[in-house]
Protein backbone atom coordinates (compact mmCIF):
# COMPACT_ATOMS: atom_id res chain seq x y z
CA UNK A 1 0.00 0.00 0.00
CA UNK A 2 1.37 3.47 -1.03
CA UNK A 3 1.67 6.51 1.18
CA UNK A 4 -1.23 8.06 -0.72
CA UNK A 5 -3.49 5.35 0.58
CA UNK A 6 -2.60 6.22 4.17
CA UNK A 7 -3.68 9.82 3.72
CA UNK A 8 -7.20 9.26 2.43
CA UNK A 9 -9.23 12.43 2.71
CA UNK A 10 -12.85 13.08 1.80
CA UNK A 11 -14.29 16.53 1.65
CA UNK A 12 -18.09 16.98 1.43
CA UNK A 13 -19.62 20.31 0.65
CA UNK A 14 -23.41 20.70 0.60
CA UNK A 15 -25.00 23.83 -0.63
CA UNK A 16 -28.74 24.28 -0.30
CA UNK A 17 -30.36 27.39 -1.64
CA UNK A 18 -34.08 28.06 -1.28
CA UNK A 19 -35.34 31.31 -2.62
CA UNK A 20 -39.03 31.50 -1.77
CA UNK A 21 -39.18 35.23 -1.84
CA UNK A 22 -38.41 35.38 -5.55
CA UNK A 23 -40.73 32.48 -6.38
CA UNK A 24 -37.88 30.29 -7.46
CA UNK A 25 -37.88 26.56 -7.16
CA UNK A 26 -35.66 24.73 -4.75
CA UNK A 27 -31.98 25.23 -5.44
CA UNK A 28 -29.46 22.60 -6.17
CA UNK A 29 -27.56 20.44 -3.79
CA UNK A 30 -23.86 20.25 -4.53
CA UNK A 31 -21.59 17.55 -3.15
CA UNK A 32 -17.82 17.75 -3.58
CA UNK A 33 -15.55 14.75 -2.98
CA UNK A 34 -11.82 14.80 -2.72
CA UNK A 35 -10.29 11.55 -3.78
CA UNK A 36 -7.19 10.03 -2.27
CA UNK A 37 -4.10 11.77 -3.41
CA UNK A 38 -4.67 15.25 -2.17
CA UNK A 39 -7.81 16.07 -4.22
CA UNK A 40 -6.31 15.67 -7.71
CA UNK A 41 -9.30 13.71 -8.82
CA UNK A 42 -12.36 15.57 -7.57
CA UNK A 43 -15.91 15.13 -8.69
CA UNK A 44 -19.10 16.93 -7.94
CA UNK A 45 -22.70 15.78 -8.03
CA UNK A 46 -25.83 17.87 -8.19
CA UNK A 47 -29.21 16.40 -6.94
CA UNK A 48 -32.50 18.19 -7.56
CA UNK A 49 -34.67 18.33 -4.34
CA UNK A 50 -38.48 18.10 -4.46
CA UNK A 51 -40.13 21.24 -2.98
CA UNK A 52 -41.85 20.90 0.45
CA UNK A 53 -44.67 23.01 1.73
CA UNK A 54 -43.31 25.09 4.56
CA UNK A 55 -46.31 24.57 6.90
CA UNK A 56 -46.36 20.80 6.38
CA UNK A 57 -42.62 20.58 7.01
CA UNK A 58 -43.01 22.26 10.39
CA UNK A 59 -46.20 20.33 11.33
CA UNK A 60 -47.66 23.63 12.42
CA UNK A 61 -51.12 23.41 10.86
CA UNK A 62 -53.52 20.50 10.47
CA UNK A 63 -56.47 20.39 8.23
CA UNK A 64 -59.83 19.92 10.09
CA UNK A 65 -63.14 19.26 8.42
CA UNK A 66 -66.64 19.64 9.92
CA UNK A 67 -67.05 15.88 9.93
CA UNK A 68 -63.81 15.28 11.82
CA UNK A 69 -64.67 17.93 14.39
CA UNK A 70 -68.11 16.37 14.89
CA UNK A 71 -66.57 12.90 15.31
CA UNK A 72 -64.14 14.24 17.89
CA UNK A 73 -67.06 15.60 19.93
CA UNK A 74 -69.35 12.58 19.57
CA UNK A 75 -66.75 9.82 19.90
CA UNK A 76 -66.62 9.70 23.77
CA UNK A 77 -70.42 9.79 23.95
CA UNK A 78 -70.79 6.98 21.43
CA UNK A 79 -68.21 4.87 23.27
CA UNK A 80 -70.07 5.46 26.56
CA UNK A 81 -73.42 4.52 25.03
CA UNK A 82 -72.00 1.37 23.49
CA UNK A 83 -70.31 0.38 26.78
CA UNK A 84 -73.45 1.05 28.79
CA UNK A 85 -75.46 -0.92 26.29
CA UNK A 86 -73.08 -3.84 26.61
CA UNK A 87 -73.32 -3.78 30.41
CA UNK A 88 -77.13 -3.64 30.27
CA UNK A 89 -77.19 -6.46 27.73
CA UNK A 90 -74.94 -8.66 29.87
CA UNK A 91 -76.97 -7.80 32.98
CA UNK A 92 -80.27 -8.64 31.31
CA UNK A 93 -78.81 -11.81 29.87
CA UNK A 94 -77.60 -12.89 33.31
CA UNK A 95 -80.89 -11.94 34.95
CA UNK A 96 -82.91 -13.82 32.35
CA UNK A 97 -80.69 -16.87 32.73
CA UNK A 98 -81.08 -16.93 36.52
CA UNK A 99 -84.80 -16.19 36.31
CA UNK A 100 -85.48 -18.83 33.69
CA UNK A 101 -83.31 -21.51 35.28
CA UNK A 102 -83.99 -20.98 38.98
CA UNK A 103 -87.00 -18.77 39.74
CA UNK A 104 -89.47 -19.13 36.87
CA UNK A 105 -92.27 -21.71 37.00
CA UNK A 106 -91.15 -25.16 35.90
CA UNK A 107 -93.72 -25.19 33.11
CA UNK A 108 -95.88 -22.09 32.78
CA UNK A 109 -97.96 -23.75 30.05
CA UNK A 110 -99.01 -26.71 32.18
CA UNK A 111 -101.72 -25.69 34.69
CA UNK A 112 -102.40 -29.30 35.68
CA UNK A 113 -102.07 -29.77 39.45
CA UNK A 114 -100.57 -32.48 41.63
CA UNK A 115 -101.67 -33.49 45.09
CA UNK A 116 -98.75 -32.76 47.41
CA UNK A 117 -98.81 -33.75 51.08
CA UNK A 118 -96.60 -31.80 53.45
CA UNK A 119 -96.34 -33.85 56.62
CA UNK A 120 -96.47 -32.27 60.03
CA UNK A 121 -93.02 -31.58 61.43
CA UNK A 122 -91.40 -31.38 58.00
CA UNK A 123 -88.37 -29.11 57.90
CA UNK A 124 -87.95 -26.48 55.21
CA UNK A 125 -85.29 -28.64 53.60
CA UNK A 126 -87.69 -31.60 53.47
CA UNK A 127 -90.45 -29.47 51.95
CA UNK A 128 -88.10 -28.02 49.31
CA UNK A 129 -86.85 -31.50 48.38
CA UNK A 130 -90.38 -32.83 48.02
CA UNK A 131 -91.49 -29.90 45.84
CA UNK A 132 -88.42 -30.31 43.65
CA UNK A 133 -88.91 -34.08 43.30
CA UNK A 134 -92.54 -33.52 42.32
CA UNK A 135 -91.53 -30.99 39.65
CA UNK A 136 -93.16 -28.01 41.38
CA UNK A 137 -89.97 -25.92 41.81
CA UNK A 138 -86.83 -25.78 39.71
CA UNK A 139 -84.21 -25.76 42.43
CA UNK A 140 -84.69 -26.83 46.05
CA UNK A 141 -81.83 -24.73 47.46
CA UNK A 142 -83.08 -21.58 45.71
CA UNK A 143 -86.58 -22.27 47.05
CA UNK A 144 -85.21 -22.61 50.60
CA UNK A 145 -83.28 -19.34 50.32
CA UNK A 146 -86.29 -17.55 48.84
CA UNK A 147 -88.54 -18.77 51.67
CA UNK A 148 -86.00 -17.61 54.27
CA UNK A 149 -85.63 -14.20 52.62
CA UNK A 150 -89.41 -13.81 52.87
CA UNK A 151 -89.28 -14.79 56.56
CA UNK A 152 -91.59 -17.74 55.96
CA UNK A 153 -89.25 -20.49 57.15
CA UNK A 154 -91.30 -21.41 60.23
CA UNK A 155 -94.69 -20.41 58.78
CA UNK A 156 -95.27 -23.11 56.18
CA UNK A 157 -98.13 -25.30 57.31
CA UNK A 158 -98.43 -29.03 56.91
CA UNK A 159 -101.36 -30.26 54.88
CA UNK A 160 -102.52 -31.60 51.54
CA UNK A 161 -102.27 -29.16 48.63
CA UNK A 162 -103.02 -28.98 44.94
CA UNK A 163 -99.92 -27.44 43.38
CA UNK A 164 -98.97 -26.84 39.76
CA UNK A 165 -95.66 -26.59 37.94
CA UNK A 166 -97.04 -23.38 36.39
CA UNK A 167 -97.08 -21.63 39.78
CA UNK A 168 -94.50 -19.04 40.78
CA UNK A 169 -92.57 -19.43 44.01
CA UNK A 170 -94.59 -16.59 45.58
CA UNK A 171 -97.81 -18.40 44.76
CA UNK A 172 -96.50 -21.67 46.22
CA UNK A 173 -95.32 -19.96 49.42
CA UNK A 174 -98.65 -18.15 49.84
CA UNK A 175 -100.55 -21.43 49.52
CA UNK A 176 -98.31 -23.33 51.95
CA UNK A 177 -98.42 -20.42 54.38
CA UNK A 178 -102.23 -20.27 54.36
CA UNK A 179 -102.75 -23.95 55.12
CA UNK A 180 -105.07 -26.39 53.41
CA UNK A 181 -108.10 -25.35 55.42
CA UNK A 182 -108.87 -28.93 56.28
CA UNK A 183 -107.57 -28.94 59.85
CA UNK A 184 -107.70 -26.32 62.54
CA UNK A 185 -104.39 -24.58 63.10
CA UNK A 186 -103.35 -22.84 66.32
CA UNK A 187 -100.42 -20.45 66.74
CA UNK A 188 -98.37 -21.28 69.83
CA UNK A 189 -95.61 -19.06 71.21
CA UNK A 190 -92.78 -20.41 73.35
CA UNK A 191 -90.78 -17.63 75.00
CA UNK A 192 -87.02 -17.65 75.62
CA UNK A 193 -86.04 -19.44 78.79
CA UNK A 194 -88.98 -21.85 78.94
CA UNK A 195 -88.20 -25.34 80.15
CA UNK A 196 -89.43 -28.55 78.54
CA UNK A 197 -92.14 -28.74 81.21
CA UNK A 198 -93.18 -25.11 80.61
CA UNK A 199 -93.59 -25.84 76.92
CA UNK A 200 -95.70 -28.91 77.59
CA UNK A 201 -98.01 -26.80 79.77
CA UNK A 202 -98.35 -24.14 77.06
CA UNK A 203 -99.32 -26.78 74.49
CA UNK A 204 -101.97 -28.12 76.87
CA UNK A 205 -103.26 -24.61 77.54
CA UNK A 206 -103.72 -24.10 73.79
CA UNK A 207 -105.90 -27.20 73.55
CA UNK A 208 -103.50 -29.30 71.48
CA UNK A 209 -102.50 -31.81 74.17
CA UNK A 210 -104.48 -33.57 76.80
CA UNK A 211 -102.74 -34.79 79.94
CA UNK A 212 -101.90 -38.14 78.38
CA UNK A 213 -100.26 -36.49 75.38
CA UNK A 214 -98.41 -34.13 77.70
CA UNK A 215 -96.82 -37.09 79.49
CA UNK A 216 -95.95 -38.63 76.13
CA UNK A 217 -94.27 -35.35 75.16
CA UNK A 218 -92.18 -35.33 78.36
CA UNK A 219 -91.23 -38.98 77.92
CA UNK A 220 -90.09 -38.29 74.36
CA UNK A 221 -87.86 -35.50 75.67
CA UNK A 222 -85.85 -38.25 77.33
CA UNK A 223 -85.96 -40.67 74.40
CA UNK A 224 -82.38 -41.45 73.38
CA UNK A 225 -83.30 -43.15 70.10
CA UNK A 226 -86.19 -41.36 68.36
CA UNK A 227 -84.32 -38.15 67.54
CA UNK A 228 -80.83 -39.49 66.84
CA UNK A 229 -81.11 -38.37 63.22
CA UNK A 230 -80.20 -34.90 64.51
CA UNK A 231 -76.44 -34.85 64.86
CA UNK A 232 -76.45 -32.57 67.91
CA UNK A 233 -78.84 -34.96 69.69
CA UNK A 234 -76.81 -38.00 68.67
CA UNK A 235 -73.77 -36.49 70.40
CA UNK A 236 -75.76 -36.09 73.62
CA UNK A 237 -76.97 -39.70 73.54
CA UNK A 238 -73.39 -40.96 73.36
CA UNK A 239 -72.11 -38.80 76.22
CA UNK A 240 -71.31 -40.39 79.57
CA UNK A 241 -73.61 -38.17 81.63
CA UNK A 242 -76.78 -38.46 79.54
CA UNK A 243 -78.53 -40.54 82.20
CA UNK A 244 -77.95 -37.79 84.78
CA UNK A 245 -79.89 -35.19 82.80
CA UNK A 246 -83.40 -34.29 83.80
CA UNK A 247 -84.47 -34.01 80.14
CA UNK A 248 -82.14 -34.98 77.33
CA UNK A 249 -83.74 -32.46 74.92
CA UNK A 250 -83.69 -29.56 77.38
CA UNK A 251 -82.04 -26.61 75.67
CA UNK A 252 -82.76 -27.77 72.11
CA UNK A 253 -86.49 -27.06 71.76
CA UNK A 254 -86.03 -23.66 70.18
CA UNK A 255 -88.42 -20.97 71.50
CA UNK A 256 -90.41 -19.28 68.74
CA UNK A 257 -93.96 -18.93 67.42
CA UNK A 258 -95.23 -22.03 65.62
CA UNK A 259 -98.47 -23.05 63.97
CA UNK A 260 -99.67 -26.49 65.01
CA UNK A 261 -102.70 -28.55 64.10
CA UNK A 262 -105.04 -29.14 67.01
CA UNK A 263 -104.44 -32.88 66.57
CA UNK A 264 -100.65 -32.55 66.26
CA UNK A 265 -98.74 -35.46 67.78
CA UNK A 266 -96.11 -34.91 70.50
CA UNK A 267 -93.38 -36.34 68.26
CA UNK A 268 -94.26 -34.01 65.39
CA UNK A 269 -94.13 -30.97 67.65
CA UNK A 270 -90.74 -31.96 69.06
CA UNK A 271 -89.39 -32.48 65.54
CA UNK A 272 -90.60 -29.01 64.54
CA UNK A 273 -88.78 -27.43 67.49
CA UNK A 274 -85.59 -29.42 66.91
CA UNK A 275 -85.59 -28.55 63.20
CA UNK A 276 -85.90 -24.88 64.10
CA UNK A 277 -82.91 -25.16 66.42
CA UNK A 278 -80.95 -26.90 63.67
CA UNK A 279 -81.58 -23.94 61.35
CA UNK A 280 -80.50 -21.44 64.02
CA UNK A 281 -77.30 -23.12 65.22
CA UNK A 282 -75.37 -22.79 61.97
CA UNK A 283 -71.95 -24.11 60.99
CA UNK A 284 -70.44 -20.73 61.84
CA UNK A 285 -71.74 -21.20 65.40
CA UNK A 286 -70.18 -24.66 65.54
CA UNK A 287 -66.85 -23.29 64.31
CA UNK A 288 -66.95 -20.55 66.94
CA UNK A 289 -67.68 -23.11 69.67
CA UNK A 290 -64.69 -25.17 68.58
CA UNK A 291 -62.49 -22.07 68.70
CA UNK A 292 -63.58 -21.60 72.32
CA UNK A 293 -62.87 -25.25 73.12
CA UNK A 294 -66.58 -25.84 73.74
CA UNK A 295 -69.04 -28.42 72.42
CA UNK A 296 -72.52 -27.53 71.18
CA UNK A 297 -73.91 -28.90 74.44
CA UNK A 298 -71.49 -26.74 76.45
CA UNK A 299 -72.64 -23.64 74.59
CA UNK A 300 -76.32 -24.47 75.02
CA UNK A 301 -75.81 -25.17 78.73
CA UNK A 302 -74.03 -21.85 79.22
CA UNK A 303 -76.62 -20.01 77.09
CA UNK A 304 -79.47 -21.40 79.21
CA UNK A 305 -77.81 -20.07 82.37
CA UNK A 306 -77.23 -16.67 80.76
CA UNK A 307 -80.89 -16.56 79.69
CA UNK A 308 -82.05 -16.94 83.29
CA UNK A 309 -79.40 -14.75 84.92
CA UNK A 310 -79.79 -11.52 82.97
CA UNK A 311 -81.62 -9.37 80.49
CA UNK A 312 -80.25 -9.08 76.93
CA UNK A 313 -78.20 -5.95 77.67
CA UNK A 314 -76.11 -7.90 80.18
CA UNK A 315 -75.91 -11.26 78.41
CA UNK A 316 -72.35 -10.82 77.10
CA UNK A 317 -71.04 -9.55 80.46
CA UNK A 318 -72.59 -12.43 82.39
CA UNK A 319 -71.07 -14.78 79.82
CA UNK A 320 -67.65 -13.24 80.53
CA UNK A 321 -68.00 -13.79 84.28
CA UNK A 322 -68.80 -17.48 83.73
CA UNK A 323 -65.84 -17.89 81.35
CA UNK A 324 -63.52 -16.19 83.86
CA UNK A 325 -64.70 -18.43 86.68
CA UNK A 326 -64.22 -21.53 84.53
CA UNK A 327 -60.69 -20.35 83.67
CA UNK A 328 -59.92 -19.86 87.36
CA UNK A 329 -61.25 -23.33 88.32
CA UNK A 330 -64.00 -21.79 90.45
CA UNK A 331 -67.54 -22.98 91.01
CA UNK A 332 -69.99 -21.01 88.87
CA UNK A 333 -72.37 -20.33 91.79
CA UNK A 334 -75.24 -19.72 89.40
CA UNK A 335 -78.70 -19.10 90.83
CA UNK A 336 -80.07 -20.21 87.47
CA UNK A 337 -78.95 -23.77 88.14
CA UNK A 338 -80.44 -23.71 91.64
CA UNK A 339 -83.73 -22.55 90.13
CA UNK A 340 -83.68 -25.66 87.95
CA UNK A 341 -82.84 -27.88 90.92
CA UNK A 342 -85.49 -26.48 93.27
CA UNK A 343 -88.09 -25.29 90.78
CA UNK A 344 -88.12 -21.89 92.50
CA UNK A 345 -86.81 -18.53 91.31
CA UNK A 346 -85.13 -16.70 94.20
CA UNK A 347 -82.44 -14.09 94.73
CA UNK A 348 -80.94 -16.04 97.63
CA UNK A 349 -81.07 -19.79 98.30
CA UNK A 350 -80.76 -21.23 101.77
CA UNK A 351 -77.76 -23.18 102.98
CA UNK A 352 -79.86 -26.36 102.91
CA UNK A 353 -80.87 -25.76 99.30
CA UNK A 354 -77.28 -25.07 98.30
CA UNK A 355 -76.30 -28.47 99.70
CA UNK A 356 -78.74 -30.40 97.49
CA UNK A 357 -76.65 -33.04 95.76
CA UNK A 358 -77.53 -32.55 92.11
CA UNK A 359 -75.39 -32.58 88.95
CA UNK A 360 -77.03 -29.23 88.19
CA UNK A 361 -75.85 -27.64 91.48
CA UNK A 362 -73.04 -25.27 90.45
CA UNK A 363 -72.50 -24.22 94.08
CA UNK A 364 -71.46 -27.78 94.86
CA UNK A 365 -69.75 -28.91 91.66
CA UNK A 366 -67.21 -27.05 89.53
CA UNK A 367 -67.62 -26.56 85.82
CA UNK A 368 -70.79 -26.45 83.78
CA UNK A 369 -73.84 -28.37 85.00
CA UNK A 370 -74.73 -31.69 83.40
CA UNK A 371 -76.90 -30.02 80.77
CA UNK A 372 -78.98 -26.95 79.89
CA UNK A 373 -81.47 -25.67 82.48
CA UNK A 374 -83.82 -24.04 79.95
CA UNK A 375 -84.34 -23.47 76.25
CA UNK A 376 -82.46 -20.25 75.41
CA UNK A 377 -83.12 -17.87 72.56
CA UNK A 378 -80.69 -16.81 69.86
CA UNK A 379 -79.32 -13.75 71.70
CA UNK A 380 -78.31 -15.82 74.72
CA UNK A 381 -76.69 -18.40 72.42
CA UNK A 382 -74.69 -15.68 70.70
CA UNK A 383 -73.61 -14.27 74.08
CA UNK A 384 -72.33 -17.72 75.06
CA UNK A 385 -70.33 -17.75 71.82
CA UNK A 386 -69.12 -14.14 72.17
CA UNK A 387 -68.49 -13.06 75.78
CA UNK A 388 -67.63 -9.42 76.45
CA UNK A 389 -63.91 -9.13 75.64
CA UNK A 390 -63.32 -6.19 78.01
CA UNK A 391 -64.86 -8.02 80.97
CA UNK A 392 -62.79 -11.08 80.13
CA UNK A 393 -59.60 -9.04 80.06
CA UNK A 394 -60.43 -7.11 83.22
CA UNK A 395 -61.16 -10.34 85.09
CA UNK A 396 -64.71 -9.80 86.34
CA UNK A 397 -65.73 -12.74 88.54
CA UNK A 398 -68.97 -11.70 90.24
CA UNK A 399 -72.36 -10.13 89.63
CA UNK A 400 -75.56 -9.64 91.58
CA UNK A 401 -78.97 -8.17 90.89
CA UNK A 402 -79.72 -4.58 91.78
CA UNK A 403 -83.23 -5.73 92.55
CA UNK A 404 -84.97 -2.89 90.73
CA UNK A 405 -87.46 -2.90 87.86
CA UNK A 406 -84.70 -2.41 85.26
CA UNK A 407 -83.24 -5.86 85.87
CA UNK A 408 -79.74 -4.39 85.92
CA UNK A 409 -76.79 -6.24 87.40
CA UNK A 410 -73.84 -5.01 89.45
CA UNK A 411 -70.51 -6.53 88.41
CA UNK A 412 -67.36 -6.91 90.51
CA UNK A 413 -63.79 -8.12 90.06
CA UNK A 414 -63.08 -9.15 93.65
CA UNK A 415 -65.06 -10.84 96.41
CA UNK A 416 -64.75 -7.71 98.56
CA UNK A 417 -66.34 -5.60 95.81
CA UNK A 418 -69.05 -8.20 95.32
CA UNK A 419 -69.89 -8.34 99.04
CA UNK A 420 -70.18 -4.56 99.05
CA UNK A 421 -72.62 -4.75 96.12
CA UNK A 422 -74.66 -7.39 97.91
CA UNK A 423 -74.92 -5.19 101.02
CA UNK A 424 -75.99 -2.27 98.86
CA UNK A 425 -78.74 -4.04 96.94
CA UNK A 426 -79.99 -6.93 99.11
CA UNK A 427 -82.72 -4.78 100.69
CA UNK A 428 -84.39 -4.68 97.24
CA UNK A 429 -84.40 -8.45 96.82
Amino acid sequence: MSSKDNNFEETKEIKIDFDYKKGKSAGSETRKFTSPGGGRSARSSTVQKVPLEKCEERSAVKSYTTLSMLWKILRPFIIFVLSAGLVVYLGLTGYNYIQNNYFAPVNSESPATKTIEIKSGSSLSTIATKLHDEGIVRNKLVFQLYVDLNDMGSKLIAGTYELSSAMTMDEIIDILGAGDGGREVIAVTFTEGMTVENMADVIVDNGIFNETEKLEFLDLCNDTQTFKSYDFIKKITTSANVTNRKYMLEGYLFPDTYEFYVDETPQNIIERLLSRFDSIFTLSYEDRAQDLGMSIDDIMTLASMIEWEALPQDYARVSSVFYNRLSNDMTLDSCATMRYVTGEKKYVYTAIELEIDSPYNTYMYKGLPVGPVANPGQKAIEAALSPDAEYIEDGYLYFCSKGDDTGELAFAKTLEEHNANVEMYKEFW
